[in-house]
């Protein structure tokens, strides 16, 4: 089979494109030097969620069982929904770049809000409700259980002080 007509192929090659400039990027994240002769550090989950992903694409390009009867790439983006991913993607694009003005809470619960709209979510309560409670949860998860620090914003010492 043709390598560019596979779409598991093409999407593991994507994938893996991704998961090499992620473990690149993970020797830039800053180790606390008084804590060097941990076991675990800053970028140990990263470090093997991309060993992982990297594993993963290479067995699906190289030892896939996929039958010849596999749906082609031309067949399989044919009517795809490019605007809600490109949306998606630019959404996400703009909450990372939030995160210093708006802080982890309130880009938190607007990504998930504008991820809703796009996705054309017509029940606004249950949106509005689940968008509060993943951003509060995961905002106790990484500050509480795991003690990150999560910058509170720009937004929130204009009003609050520092």
């Amino acid at each position: 089979m043709n390598f560019l007509n596979s779409k598991n192929k093409v999407g593991s090659s994507f994938i893996l494109l991704f998961s090499l400039i992620y473990l690149a990027a993970i020797f830039e994240i800053p180790v606390n030097e008084s804590l060097s002769y941990d076991v675990v550090s800053a970028r140990t989950l990263p470090y093997c969620l991309a060993l992982v992903a990297i594993l993963v694409c290479l067995l699906q390009i190289f030892v896939s069982a996929e039958d010849d009867s596999e749906e082609s790439l031309h067949t399989a983006i044919q009517g795809f929904q490019w605007r809600p991913c490109l949306q998606l993607t630019a959404a996400m694009f703009l909450y990372g770049m939030s995160f210093e003005f708006l802080g982890f809470l309130l880009a938190t619960f607007l990504f998930l809000l504008v991820g809703f709209a796009i996705l054309k979510e017509k029940r606004y309560l249950l949106s509005l409700a689940v968008a509060a409670g993943v951003a509060l949860f995961m905002w106790l998860v990484l500050t509480q259980l795991f003690s990150i620090h999560l910058d509170s914003g720009e937004v929130y010492r204009m009003f609050f002080g520092s």
